[in-house]
């Protein structure tokens, strides 16, 4: 692989609920539990709010109430409210409420299972909230919950600064940071939700609510890996940001009848390197029947070829093929992610969170992404790293669990926009084999990635129990509710 060029599978990681269903649920949790609103109360409404009401039947409602994934694009909506405020929002809530309506927040609109949108329900947009500015003199960044990722790196990079967080240009920084936030600053800088010091969180009581430490505490540990649509819609955060500085890469390949082992030294690796490093694996298998083992590496820029040597001594192979070069901090952020937007991309992924890497699990990753592809059928198994700075906080500090563990790893399956339930089900058919390949190690699942086989203890392990109870002292009617969020 040059150095100008990679797939969108290569950083896709560095960006629930119901048990062991044998179907995919639909988004269409439930019937409209009143009548629809009369088209005086949506006249209304849009008169009461500063942005707009796309309703179902009118122009711009494909644009309005589509998402990332086409698989989703037979969902919809009564109508996509595009909110200009914190106020909008809060209203469109309290509309919704009124008459009976399912609500669902949107944002970036990646979710994986498609959460942010609701048959015959109404969808709050937050898109036009992306507006991102720094205070110079102590170095937060203001994000409106609607900016994508690039947005937010382009204005910040501008004053050489950054916060940590996935890679793909499009994503909602919202919806990363409620999750979490993985990517390839998080050994060095930690998860994105770490570097969160405030939000604005409309409840579902229609109330405008500042989360911090001092204020609504609860729900600011909630908001740090709690996952989006459970407690309110976003508007705002705030962030802490970190200096920034040109960024050096190495990229490898390995042959694949050493997997295995590249996967144990890679592992060993992870555990080791300075903070400044960060390098996910990829096992890869394509429909022409090849494989590929390949490590993607971050690092300061001038540490890149020494950075290299030292991960192919921790494996204790010879790479077939090894390429490192610097770019200046934006340059890589676009390197990272193809670029500085994203295509609508059709796809079923999963995910699990991994304690250790036995050699027995090795073997058998690699024996799984073998069979896929000499079946005819492609998939990336990407392993992400969660030490270094991830380790710094405790399993309970925040609501995302996952702080003493080894890495996640990611299964995706790229699939047509508008996929057969034979192929659906197929798909996650896999998914489920590759669960049971590292089941002794998992103990859990990156609730980011969600999917709907996975039990919501999957996401939060001991964290679940708390968040519970937070969720039913700020919404006890459960109006925010889907087959993904918290009960």
């Amino acid at each position: 692989m040059g150095d100008g060029e990679i797939s969108r599978w290569a950083f896709l990681a560095a960006s629930a609920a119901t048990a062991g269903a044998a179907a995919l649920p639909r988004l269409a949790t439930a019937a409209v539990t009143a009548a629809a609103p009369s088209d005086r109360a949506w006249r209304a409404l849009e008169r009461s709010l500063d942005g707009d009401v796309v309703r179902r039947g009118e122009s711009g409602f494909r644009r309005a109430s589509r998402l990332f994934n086409p698989r989703f694009d037979d969902v919809r909506p009564l109508a996509v409210v595009e909110a200009e405020s914190a106020d909008d929002v809060a209203e469109a809530i309290r509309f919704a409420r009124r008459h009976g309506l399912r609500c669902r927040p949107k944002s970036g609109g990646h979710s994986y299972v498609g959460a942010s949108t609701v048959d015959d329900g109404l969808v709050i947009d937050v898109g036009r909230l992306h507006r991102t500015r720094l205070d110079a003199a102590s170095g937060i960044a203001t994000v409106g919950a609607g900016a994508g990722l690039y947005s937010v790196h382009k204005v910040l990079a501008g004053h050489g600064r950054s916060i940590p967080t996935g890679t793909c240009p499009t994503v909602g920084a919202t919806g990363l940071t409620l999750g979490g936030g993985l990517g390839v600053e998080s050994r060095l800088h930690g998860l994105t939700c770490d570097a969160l010091t405030r939000l604005t969180l409309v409840t579902a009581d229609g109330r405008v609510r500042r989360v911090d430490r001092h204020h609504n505490r609860g729900l600011f540990w909630a908001s740090r890996g709690g996952g989006g649509g459970n407690f309110g819609i976003v508007t705002q955060l705030r962030f802490q940001t970190h200096r920034v500085g040109p960024t050096g890469f190495f990229l490898m390949t390995f042959p694949w009848g050493r997997a295995p082992r590249v996967l144990r030294g890679w592992a060993r690796r992870i555990e080791a390197m300075p903070r400044s490093v960060w390098a996910n694996l990829h096992l890869e298998a394509f429909a022409d029947g090849s494989t590929r083992v390949r490590v993607v590496g971050v690092c300061r820029a001038g540490d890149e070829d020494e950075q290299a040597a030292a991960m192919q001594r921790a494996i204790g192979v010879d790479a077939t093929s090894v390429s490192t070069f610097r770019r200046s901090y934006l340059e890589g952020v676009q390197f990272l992610g193809g670029g500085t937007t994203s295509p609508r991309t059709g796809f079923a992924a999963g995910s699990d969170v991994l304690g250790g890497l036995p050699r027995r699990v090795a073997d058998d990753l690699a024996g799984l992404v073998r069979a896929r592809a000499r079946s005819g059928h492609s998939a990336a198994v990407i392993l992400d790293p969660l030490t270094g700075a991830v380790h710094d906080r405790a399993p309970g500090a925040t609501a995302f669990r996952w702080r003493r563990q080894l890495a996640s790893v990611q299964w995706y399956v790229g699939l047509p926009d508008d996929p057969s339930r034979r192929l659906l089900d197929a798909t996650y058919d896999w998914i489920d084999r590759a669960h049971r390949v590292v089941r002794r190690p998992s103990v859990g699942s990156y609730v980011n990635y969600l999917e709907p086989r996975r039990r919501l203890a999957a996401y939060y392990g001991a964290n679940l129990d708390r968040l519970g109870r937070i969720k039913a002292d700020v919404d006890p009617s459960g109006f925010f509710r889907s087959h993904y969020t918290i009960r």
